[in-house]
């Protein structure tokens, strides 16, 4: 009687468990239509099996099958309904590249007509195809038929298991293969780009954001398996410790940069010293693990460290925004967008939240937004800079209150039309004195001066042709080198501005404040008088206008031709 009942029980067990029938398509994830089981003792696949069959695995409720970091080996089984009258391949995948040892069995009947060991700690060459997931081919048989695995890993256990036609397997390819290609083409595009900047301007920020989207394409290339299948493929040791080293390289190059960035050790210095220290114990536990062999330490680090990043980095563009930093707005919204991202991928592989291909890829969406924010305010911070260096150089350059050159650049861009010029040019100086200025700046102010001075400035610069030289020269005077112009053309020009300026009209103590300037020029030819020479003609012409009565040009033919 006992022997029926458990036959009973044995039936009602394998009635109970749900098959997956294999005529319809599957797009999502198969975790809702497995069983796991975790012995207290290794055990073989057929007592597995027999486990199975006699209801001692526990169905899931998930999609994903997920057990965190450091879980214990694991059996899980799926069984197969094929209604047909032959046999039906289908493409098995396990979506992640990361599980170290998978032993793969497949039943039909009482026995076993597949078995394969899969997994990273074995080196790539070694796999049947060149996925860079766990896959493997089924061969379905008419009728039931069950496929168990026995999974152990110290990676996050989790195991998104698919069961593709042909057709979908190939549409998934070309799906990745696009946008992965976009996101390495993309980050690629930005770091050569600003390696050239940083080889062009020597700035640290540029190479710690070089170094910053480096480790992010190559800690992508290392959790997404391009890296094992393309780069270290035989360095299964590598794919085992890879991750977790450069999820922590990831986050400190990114701190690294944000620190400089956003002038963090001027603003806040003490904020500063706490994140260099973060930087340097994170990889210092991880170098500790390393030499332990403590694998699931170190991803428990690195996981940790990943969250911990996406706080800070908004902590420092929250601040940075606070203290009205140029770019902080740019550069919170990239944290927010990274921070979201992360941590969406980081708990669902921890097991937080459902692991999905969305959660999954949520880190790369996040981070891709991120890197693309931060080029921007990067380029954003180099444009500011360069304005504000053009703008020092033209100050440099301007005399402040009339926008005329100042003396310096004067000489700057006469010496260039000198060493430019042939030895037989000639040119004209012009020298410009407001008559009476220390009157008006004493009867009427400095501001109506300086009214004065910017008017008259304006006069001289709508009489200017394109390769005159008019500069401020002094207190109220100003001069002009007029080249290749003749004496005759050079009077001319000095006339019109003179009468113009006779004609100002300025209110002052409720009347009207007439102006006028008395002018000097001196011509001759480069070859045979020195420039100055010319100016200290220019000079002593003007002194002989003034003496002759003030508001008039007086020439001299320094040199003739």
């Amino acid at each position: 009687m006992l022997s029926s009942f458990y036959t009973a029980a044995q039936a009602n067990a394998r009635q109970a468990i749900a098959s997956i029938d294999i005529s319809h398509e599957y797009h999502q994830p198969i975790g809702e239509h497995s069983y796991v089981y975790h012995p207290e003792q290794p055990i073989q696949a057929i007592q597995a099996r027999q486990l199975f069959q006699q209801g001692q695995f526990t169905r899931q409720n998930s999609p994903t099958i997920n057990f965190g970091i450091g879980a214990e080996p694991t059996w899980i089984a799926v069984e197969f309904l094929n209604p047909n009258d032959k046999p039906t391949s289908r493409f098995f995948q396990i979506k992640n590249s990361w599980l170290n040892r998978i032993e793969l069995y497949q039943f039909h009947q009482q026995a076993v007509t597949k078995v394969r060991i899969l997994g990273d700690q074995y080196p790539f060459d070694q796999r049947a195809d060149n996925g860079r997931y766990f896959n493997s081919m089924l061969m379905l048989p008419p009728g039931k038929s069950q496929l168990l695995l026995h999974i152990a890993s110290p990676d996050p256990m989790v195991v998104p298991m698919y069961l593709l036609t042909h057709n979908q397997a190939a549409d998934e390819l070309e799906f990745e293969s696009y946008t992965y290609g976009f996101i390495y083409g993309a980050i690629t595009c930005l770091l050569i780009y600003n390696l050239m900047l940083f080889i062009g301007m020597r700035s640290i920020s540029y190479l710690l954001y070089s170094l910053f989207l480096f480790s992010f394409l190559l800690m992508n290339l290392a959790y997404t398996g391009h890296g094992f299948r393309w780069f270290w493929s035989n360095t299964p040791m590598w794919q085992q410790w890879g991750l977790p080293l450069l999820m922590m390289t990831f986050n400190v190059f990114g701190l690294l940069f944000a620190l400089r960035f956003l002038n963090i050790r001027q603003l806040y210095p003490r904020l500063h010293r706490l994140i260099s220290t973060i930087c340097i114990g994170f990889p210092g536990l991880f170098g500790l693990a390393y030499l332990f062999d403590d694998q699931v330490m170190a991803l428990i680090l690195a996981f940790d460290f990943m969250l911990l990043f996406s706080f800070l980095m908004l902590m420092l563009g929250f601040f940075a925004w606070r203290a009205n930093m140029p770019n902080a707005k740019i550069f919170l919204l990239a944290s927010v967008s990274s921070m979201l991202g992360t941590a969406t991928t980081g708990l669902a592989v921890i097991g937080v939240i459902p692991y999905s291909n969305m959660t999954f890829r949520a880190g790369e969406v996040g981070l891709l937004i991120d890197v693309v924010l931060l080029a921007l305010a990067l380029a954003n911070k180099f444009r500011i800079s360069e304005r504000d260096k053009l703008h020092a150089e033209y100050m440099a350059k301007t005399d402040p209150l009339t926008g005329l050159n100042n003396r310096r650049a004067f000489y700057q861009k006469t010496q260039q039309f000198i060493k430019a010029s042939k030895a037989d040019k000639s040119l004209v100086v012009v020298i410009i004195d407001i008559d009476h200025f220390k009157a008006i700046n004493d009867n009427y102010g400095h501001q109506t001066g300086d009214k004065v001075l910017i008017a008259i400035a304006k006069q001289i610069q709508a009489s200017q042709r394109q390769q005159d030289i008019a500069a401020r020269w002094g207190g109220e005077e100003f001069i002009i080198v007029l080249p290749q112009t003749k004496m005759k053309a050079a009077q001319a020009i000095a006339e019109g501005i003179r009468q113009r300026i006779s004609q100002l009209r300025f209110s002052a103590d409720a009347s009207d404040l007439a102006v006028t300037a008395s002018i000097g020029l001196a011509y001759g030819h480069l070859r045979n008088t020195a420039f100055d020479e010319l100016i200290e003609q220019a000079d002593k012409q003007l002194y002989q206008a003034k003496s002759q009565g003030r508001n008039q040009t007086c020439p001299l033919i320094a040199q003739t031709a």
